[in-house]
Order: structure tokens, then sequence, then C-alpha cells
């Protein structure tokens, strides 16, 4: 929700990002949810001093522990499971990529992940992968 509000999303758009998000909230959970932290006003004020996720939460709810927020990123190879010197060769630099694409699509590759017993991360790894290795390559001189 924080992100949501971070977005600027209200009403059907944030319904439908939080949904996205894996979250089966409604308007109203929703808004329960954003007044038990101080209501949208007051996160957006948060959000707008520079605070981070992890920071908002920490600040609307003291007594709650948040720690795993703050775990380091996982490192590239770790996401696609392979050792991190097989998938990071050194002459390549690495970044990071968000994806936005049809919904429709993004539930086929949870289905697909889910049936063939992979993550969606190496779902899409094998297919990139797959197909990068059918392209063409340019004539050796």
């Amino acid at each position: 929700m924080i992100e949501a509000v971070r977005r600027g999303l209200e009403g059907d758009a944030a319904i439908e990002f939080v949904h996205r998000s894996g979250f089966a909230l409604t308007q109203a959970g929703i808004a329960r949810h954003l007044r038990s932290m101080g209501g949208r006003r007051r996160v957006q004020e948060l959000i707008e001093s520079g605070k981070t996720n992890a920071e908002v939460l920490e600040i609307c709810f003291p007594g709650e522990d948040f720690s795993e927020l703050h775990t380091q990123a996982p490192e590239q190879g770790e996401l696609f499971g392979e050792p991190v010197d097989v998938a990071l060769t050194p002459e390549y630099g690495t970044r990071k990529m968000t994806v936005e694409m049809p919904e429709d699509l993004y539930e086929a590759l949870r289905i697909a992940a889910r049936i063939e017993g992979k993550s969606r991360n190496d779902l899409i790894a094998e297919i990139l992968r797959t197909a990068l290795s059918q392209i063409p390559r340019p004539p050796e001189e």
C-alpha cells in the first residue's frame, strides 16, 4: 500500500496495483490499513521527506519488528538459482531490470513456472537464454 501511495495511485488503480502485488484487499481494506498508519496524508508526508517503505512502516508501527525488510538484496546469481560465477561472467556488467507486461502474460508465467517447478525468475531467465541463443551472431571477420 505504501508503494501505491508512493506512485500516486488511488481508487481502482490502487486496488489493481495491490492485487498485482499479491494482496487480496478491497478498497475498504486498503483504507483501513492506511488509517492504521495515520492516514494517506501522513504516509505521503513521510514519503516526501525521503523515507523508504521500511522506514515508513517503522515510524507508523514503532513496536513492530521490521528487521527482515532491511536485509540485503540477493545477488543476481542467487535469483536465478545458479552460482554467481556461472551467472555473472566478469566481462559483462549487470543491471537490475523491471519489466511491465500484460497481466494475462504475467499470470501465464506464474502458472507455467508452477507447473515446471521453477520460480518465475528462473523461467523468465530460461526463456531469455533460449531466445538469445537462437539469435544469429554476426559473421566473424
